[in-house]
């Protein structure tokens, strides 16, 4: 579409969906994604699912690709060169591989549970980052917490029940949401436990190198 076709299209929208346009664009570059399951993200979905080429056709002009997950209930923004892209620290990737993992794993086994999506305890992360790290154990509860305060704001995981999740508390349940596909992919899936031992060895000879030096 050219931007005198789409000023065109624009201009023809009522004031009201103008409005919702100009709303729907800033979330979707500001928060990344909108699922439809978050009370304050349904009115924007909504209007994604009405005008979703005329906003895809918007964030074009600056390479945003509008990606709607329609078996998630999800519209995601990606940048075609790569730019902007959120950047997660070795921490939080170790962190979002496991918590991907545990959801795979979940899925797979139809566990019985009193939320619509999988859930797992803080301590049940925590012992599984201790198998694939051992001898971490010091680090890892900052980090956790540092980790699960940025993908609760992502719409990635949340606490089961409502409210904000602690590290802290290891009986707390972590409710896995289907929004960390879209992050990383199914096919990824069979990956995930020998990228999780590359961080390991590369960790490992990182610490060993240091220990040389010193």
């Amino acid at each position: 579409m050219s931007l005198h076709q789409f000023a065109l299209d624009y201009s023809q929208l009522p004031s009201s969906e103008q409005s919702q346009f100009a709303q729907a664009t800033r979330r979707l570059l500001a928060d990344g994604i909108i699922w439809r399951e978050e009370e304050q993200d349904r009115p924007i979905y909504s209007f994604l699912v009405r005008r979703r080429e005329l906003v895809a056709d918007y964030l074009a002009v600056a390479g945003w690709e509008l990606r709607h997950e329609e078996r998630i209930g999800a519209f995601h923004v990606v940048h075609r060169e790569g730019a902007h892209r959120r950047r997660f620290n070795r921490e939080q990737t170790i962190w979002l591989l496991l918590l991907r993992l545990l959801y795979a794993e979940k899925r797979e086994r139809l566990e019985v549970s009193l939320t619509r999506y999988p859930v797992v305890e803080v301590a049940e992360v925590a012992r599984r980052y201790a198998e694939f790290f051992p001898g971490q154990q010091v680090r890892k509860r900052s980090s956790l917490t540092d980790a699960l305060r940025s993908f609760q704001t992502l719409k990635l995981v949340r606490a089961a029940g409502g409210g904000t999740i602690r590290a802290g508390q290891s009986e707390q349940l972590i409710e896995l949401l289907p929004t960390l596909e879209m992050i990383v992919p199914a096919q990824s899936i069979n990956a995930l436990g020998e990228r999780l031992g590359q961080y390991d060895r590369t960790r490992s000879e990182n610490e060993g190198d240091a220990s040389d030096e010193a």
